[in-house]
Order: structure tokens, then sequence, then C-alpha cells
């Protein structure tokens, strides 16, 4: 049997950690900015507010109901998310979980075949809730996407189970899959779920019942690893964590920058992170692309947007190459008189950071500059992010947040943080 943790409307949680107040009452917590609700507590559910939409849209309402709304608390969700991954993951053997985003994890629980599943994945629910103070909802099932399954009816149904859902005995299966939509079975997309309706196939059980050869044909080899998967037949093995093969930066701003400085400095701060994250997984890129974006729903102003792309004679994570060379990019993409509202780097193309080939015919810094990096990541690592940084940087984060807390703040000071396994930039 595998086990899904998945915590409940987690940035909210972690919201009610700092203030215990909120509890019960309708929270969310914005985007990037400012702009969208990303999570909200059950209760901002309840009196009409949904997932994704602009925050400014519920302006009336949250005044009606008296919700509660936050910027994002990137370093606290991460400090709770690691803090919560840590004790989930003490409960079995290592290497015998997978952490699949940054509020939710599969635990491998196969190997237990003399223990109590369900009362032991209570205790890991109430140690997280008692250590923790986050609540969480666990799925059991044997396989991934059934743990999905299970998960889902847990938080849909909280008054019916404490917790912890067990899919197992295949009479349980079934009158899940009659009842579950076919859009929300893990892997089906909203596109696919419309397509999938447009041919009779309403719930997951529906699913089932089509011909192999046909499920082929709509989704591929993996549409019948994944009937497999609901029909208890293990095809998804947990995954070890792999390093990406491409890596952005993109934001969008608090308000539109008309100044060339004040966007150029945003590019090299988002070229600083893009190598970061190159050295924290031990590769170089050897392709660098940067854009630049005006505000597209402005109709009043005029529209600009342009990208290019430079690919590198010897592959590097070094913050001081990759920021020249995205400096030297976003140059000759800029233009004067425009209102920019987003602006991102991005990386691709890696490499081994040992496994190198180099130009015979241009000068390799690469070595010149890795014990310099190097260096720099661990003293952010100790002391906290950007604390050393290039000159270049100005030093602020790049989101823009501006209903943060004296609760926040105490958090920050009083707290280290370590490396994380999700980190925000």
């Amino acid at each position: 049997m595998y086990a899904l943790v998945d915590c409940n409307s987690f940035f909210v949680s972690c919201e009610r950690t700092l203030d215990p107040s909120l509890e019960n009452k309708p929270v969310v917590v914005l985007s990037n900015n400012d702009g969208c609700v990303v999570s909200l507590s059950l209760e901002a559910k309840a009196v009409g507010v949904e997932m994704g939409t602009p925050a400014f849209k519920y302006k009336e309402l949250f005044k009606k109901y008296d919700v509660k709304s936050f910027s994002a608390k990137f370093e606290l969700y991460n400090f709770r998310s690691q803090q919560v991954m840590d004790i989930a993951t003490s409960y079995v053997a290592p290497g015998d979980f997978e952490i699949y985003s940054i509020d939710e994890l599969f635990l491998d629980l196969r190997t237990f075949k003399y223990i109590n599943i369900y009362d032991y994945c209570q205790a890991i629910k109430n140690h997280i809730r008692l250590e923790v103070n986050i609540p969480v909802s666990i799925g059991i099932a044997p396989t991934k996407t059934l743990c999905k399954v299970a998960n889902r009816i847990v938080k849909k149904f909280p008054g019916n189970f404490d917790g912890v859902y067990i899919l197992n005995t295949p009479e349980k299966i079934e009158k899940a899959l009659r009842w579950l939509d076919i859009g929300d079975v893990w892997g089906i997309g909203r596109r696919l779920g419309v397509k999938m309706r447009d041919h009779g196939v309403y719930k997951a059980w529906d699913l089932l019942q089509k011909p192999e050869m046909w499920v082929r044909k709509m989704m591929g080899i993996q549409g019948v690893r994944m009937i497999n998967e609901l029909k208890g037949i293990r095809q998804l093995e947990l995954d070890a964590p792999s390093p990406k093969k491409s890596i952005a930066v993109t934001r969008s701003f608090m308000e539109m920058l008309t100044k060339k400085e004040d966007v150029k400095e945003r590019v090299e701060t988002f070229a600083m992170y893009c190598s970061e994250r190159l050295r924290k997984q031990n590769t170089c890129c050897k392709m660098i692309t940067v854009f630049v974006q005006t505000n597209r729903f402005r109709k009043d102003l005029p529209e600009y947007k342009n990208a290019l792309t430079r690919v590198l004679s010897n592959p590097t994570n070094s913050s001081i190459v990759i920021g020249r060379v995205a400096n030297e990019l976003f140059e000759a993409i800029y233009k004067e008189g425009f209102h920019y509202k987003r602006a991102g780097v991005m990386v691709n193309d890696f490499v081994p950071e040992n496994e190198r080939l180099v130009s015979l015919f241009e000068e390799d810094s690469q070595d010149r500059h890795l014990p310099v990096m190097k260096a720099m990541d661990n003293m952010n690592k100790k002391f906290g992010k950007d604390k050393v940084r290039l000159g270049s940087m100005s030093g602020k984060n790049t989101f823009g947040r501006a209903q943060l807390s004296p609760e926040y703040e105490a958090f920050l000071k009083n707290n280290t943080f370590p490396e994380a396994n999700f980190r925000f930039h």
C-alpha cells in the first residue's frame, strides 16, 4: 500500500500557525504582487471565493464577510513544508518516500505487513498536527493514482472521516470510482476531461469500461497505465528527485516600470537566481533567454514584447557570466517609451558540472568563478537568502508583498532557515 500525505489548505494553514485567531475564519493567501487567490480556507470557499480569481474582484465580498487576505510568505511555507516532510518521512525507511510537491508526499508502506496501516497513518497525522500545527489528509491505496482518489474523498467529506481513508477492497474502489468525476482523475486535465465527456465518459468508472485500444488511442500508453492504476495494478513507482531540464525565473511587476535601470536590475536578479538553481543541482547551461513584456490588458498603452536567446560556447553556472549575458540580451531587446509589466530569464540545455566540453577559442572562466559562487551559496544558505549578492542586485525580493504581518517579521527574526525542499524566487 501507498499513502499520500497532503496538507489541507497549506498556505492558509501556515498563516494560522502564526496567528491562531484565524482558525475557523475565512482566510485567503494571494499570489505574486497580491494578484490572485492561490490558497483559501473552507470558510472562504463557503462565502463564494474561488481559487485563481483576481483578488480585486472580491473587494466588496472580503469586506462583507471579513475575509482576511495575506501576501504569500514563501519563507514560512518552505519552513513548515520541511517540518511536515521530516516528520512524515521518519515513519518509513530511508528512500521509501517521494516528495511530490511543497505540501504533498507519498509514503511506501508495502513492507508494513504486520502493522495496522490505518492506525499508523492516524499517528502520522496526529504527530504533524501536534508538532507543526498543520492539518493533513492521508489517502491510502494500492497505487499512487488511487491514493489521490482516497485523499480527495477525505477532503470532500471531512465530517465522515477522521483525516484518513483507505481504499483496500474492490467494493470500496468501485464505489469511489463511480463517484469521482473524470476531470478529477490524476492525469486528466481540463481539455482531456471535455474530450472524455464528449465520448460518454463522465466518471472514472466509465473510463474502465472502455476497451484498452480506445484508451490507447485517446491517451497513449499513459492512459493504459492510468486505467491499470485505477484497477489497483501498480504502474507508477516512487520517483527520486531529478534535475530540471530547464529553469525559468519570470515575474510580473507590482507596478509598471518605465525606467530602464529598474527593469535591467530585475532581469539581472532573475539571472542570478537561475545560476543559483543550476549550482544547486550541479549542472551548467548552454542557452540563455531573456524576455520583456508590457501589460497586454492595458489597451490605452502601446504594447511591446520581445525575447532573445544566446547559445554559449562554454557551459556555465557562474552568476557573473550568466548575469553579463542576460544584461547583453536585455540591452538588445529593450526599447524606450514603454511601460513594462513583466520580464524573465530562462536557462536550458544542461550538462553536468563535471562533464563540460569547452571551446578552445574562448576564455573559460567557470573554474575561476566556481569557488566564489559556492562560497556565496554557502553563506546565503547559512545566513539567509541574498545576504551575499552581486553588486548589480538590489536585494529586494522579486515578489510584491504588501500585506505582511508583525507576526511574520518576528518569525523571520527568530528562526534559522535550513535549505528547503522547494524555493521561491
